[in-house]
């Protein structure tokens, strides 16, 4: 039997995921496999504020604090991934780049409110062989770019996180240096 998730209570009362200031409560949390909370609190950005949203993650741990999932984490682990698994990697990149470009922005608060992921099973039950210890589970990954997807879309003219993953894709096809890709999930880099 394996030991209980601990969570910094100032955070996570066993059911809510918490923003310290402004004191805010996620209006959605997705669990991952690995005990991480991923919870959406309201945010006032982009083209229609209403809807716009920002992410925060918990991960387990008595002293952890929730904060907004850095791009370089999650660009960081595909980019450790790429040696043993490069094709694996490519694809989820790609699936995620097709996904983009379908993909539509929430039209309302109710459909933010009440999304279902739809890809992140499907990558998860698929790719669960990448997964690597001391790294963001794959589950985790997927959620957060997902998620990322959706919320840039809110905003017409956005284009930092297409770029981001067309840039992690063009250093598996070498077409760039690894630098570009860590330049790209840089805050404001255009």
């Amino acid at each position: 039997m394996s030991d209980p998730i601990v969570y910094n209570a100032r955070y996570y009362d066993g059911i809510n995921l918490k923003q310290l200031s402004p004191r805010l409560t996620a209006f959605k949390t997705y669990r991952m496999k690995d005990g991480t909370i991923i919870g959406l609190f309201q945010g006032e950005r982009g083209a229609n504020p209403k809807i716009d949203f920002v992410l925060k993650a918990l991960f387990p741990g008595a002293y952890r604090k929730s904060s907004p999932p850095k791009h370089t984490f999650w660009v960081v682990d595909l980019l450790l991934k790429i040696r043993e698994h490069r094709t694996d990697v490519r694809e989820i990149v790609q699936y995620y780049i097709d996904f983009y470009q379908k993909c539509s922005p929430f039209l309302s608060v109710q459909e933010r409110n009440f999304y279902e992921l739809q890809t992140v099973d499907y990558i998860a039950s698929r790719d669960a062989h990448i997964e690597q210890d001391n790294t963001p589970s794959i589950d985790y990954v997927a959620t957060i770019v997902e998620l990322f997807c959706k919320n840039e879309k809110l905003t017409p003219g956005a284009y930092m996180y297409r770029n981001m993953l067309i840039s992690l894709r063009d250093y598996i096809d070498g077409k760039c240096h690894y630098t570009d890709v860590l330049q790209a999930a840089q805050p404001g880099y255009k």
